[in-house]
């Protein structure tokens, strides 16, 4: 929490006010699951302090983290390490604006930290149940996340074979299948928001790749396709075409009104050669492009009186009112930010040429079970990337919810070999 503490309040976004109004107004958003609304509001004590939501989050992701310390050290050691460990990211990552940030952004790492876990560890039954739960609850929170982790599972799926040691370490088919059912299953929370904007999001997408311009040139004039009109005045970015208020999406009736439409055109770049290579070409250029964008401060603006935010705090929070107003956020005090962001790429390159040389000239140090891990956490790197990247828009917030794992990766890595030395000099 030390870059809310520093913030004077939680770290908030423009989506932040829709995720309070869901929640305490009880409505679905039209381009969101309720379920982040829902967590604000209980974790928050029903209004009582968005403080305690951060808080919860930070307390989650911080008893995640200590439990996969403790997967690699002995239970003398791992509290000690795993909050050496946290107090580390928690300076030179994002790990800590991620957690401060009233926002859902955190859970793609809990969620992905709880499956980890409970592929590579043993556990009671009550503690299994927990990672169950923490896993589902945290997949729930964004629209994102079914294809995400689904994704990640089958590669996990069709891999495991290659890093299993007998029963030293062997991946449960059937947690697997629990895992998976319950990503499946959490489309069910969500299926409402997602039938109402997937065929918004995928065309605003399309519209900032050039594709949806592409595709209207050639068709426009044997189908009259409403949009048709707007085609050489269509907006150049995803943001622009979803939100601005002179979007050809609004001009045309809205959300529902294009819906038939949009998923026409989809239907259409998504069945044809000549628009399928488009979309490849365009999903690997924003799948490395997002790879490289993990900077922190991304949307965080000023959202002062006047600001839908501001009044739904006002609103729900009014006690914090003062405290919100006076926050370095609301302030315009981020120019810092310029330099922390250079301190953490920094960070991240070096953590990555870390744990290169010491898996080359010090692999004996690590078994299947830690090699695993390695995969994995870059096996879900580049999905984060390529999920956003193809599906949304390549955005600095995106990279910066689980670029911090690189840091945590190789300060496990370092751990495990010091433990590794330590071992040979005791023997």
């Amino acid at each position: 929490m030390l870059d809310a503490f520093f913030n004077g309040f939680p770290i908030v976004y423009s989506d932040t006010s829709t995720y309070i109004a869901a929640g305490f107004e009880l409505q679905t958003p039209i381009d969101r699951p309720m379920s982040y609304g829902l967590f604000i509001r209980i974790f928050s004590l029903n209004g009582l302090s968005l403080w305690m939501v951060v808080f919860s989050q930070a307390l989650i992701l911080s008893y995640l983290i200590i439990q996969l310390i403790r997967q690699f050290s002995d239970e003398r050691t791992y509290l000690r390490n795993g909050l050496v460990i946290i107090i580390i990211l928690s300076i030179f990552t994002s790990v800590s604006w991620t957690v401060s940030q009233l926002m859902p952004d955190i859970f793609t790492a809990t969620a992905f930290l709880s499956a980890l876990l409970i592929m590579i560890g043993k556990y009671n039954r009550r503690t299994l149940i927990f990672l169950f739960f923490l896993y589902f609850l945290s997949v729930i929170m964004h629209m994102s996340h079914p294809v995400l982790f689904s994704l990640l599972l089958i590669i996990v799926f069709l891999i495991k074979k290659r890093f299993q040691a007998g029963q030293d370490f062997a991946i449960s088919t059937k947690y697997l299948a629990i895992i998976f059912s319950l990503t499946i299953l959490s489309v069910i929370t969500m299926s409402s928001a997602m039938t109402k904007s997937k065929h918004v999001f995928m065309m605003g997408s399309m519209a900032e790749k050039g594709i949806l311009k592409k595709y209207l040139d050639d068709k426009c004039s044997t189908i009259n396709y409403k949009i048709c009109a707007f085609k050489e005045v269509l907006p150049q970015t995803f943001n622009d075409f979803v939100w601005k208020e002179n979007s050809p999406l609004y001009q045309l009736g809205g959300w529902r009104a294009t819906k038939a439409e949009f998923n026409e055109i989809i239907q259409g770049t998504l069945t044809q050669p000549k628009y399928i290579a488009l979309h490849v070409k365009e999903s690997i250029k924003a799948t490395f492009k997002q790879l490289t964008q993990f900077k922190i401060g991304d949307g965080n603006g000023s959202f002062i009186e006047g600001t839908v935010l501001y009044g739904r705090i006002s609103k729900f929070f009014p006690h914090e009112l003062n405290t919100y107003k006076s926050s370095r956020q609301n302030q315009f005090t981020s120019a810092y930010l310029i330099y922390v962001n250079a301190v953490f790429t920094l960070v991240t390159v070096a953590s990555l040429l870390f744990i290169f040389i010491l898996l080359v000239i010090n692999k004996k140090a690590y078994d299947r079970r830690f090699l695993f891990v390695v995969m994995t956490i870059f096996v879900m790197v580049l999905i984060n990337a390529w999920d956003c990247g193809t599906f949304s828009i390549v955005a600095d917030r995106f990279g910066s919810k689980i670029s911090w794992m690189i840091p945590m990766l190789a300060l496990l890595s370092g751990l495990l070999a010091k433990q590794k030395k330590y071992k040979m000099i005791k023997q």
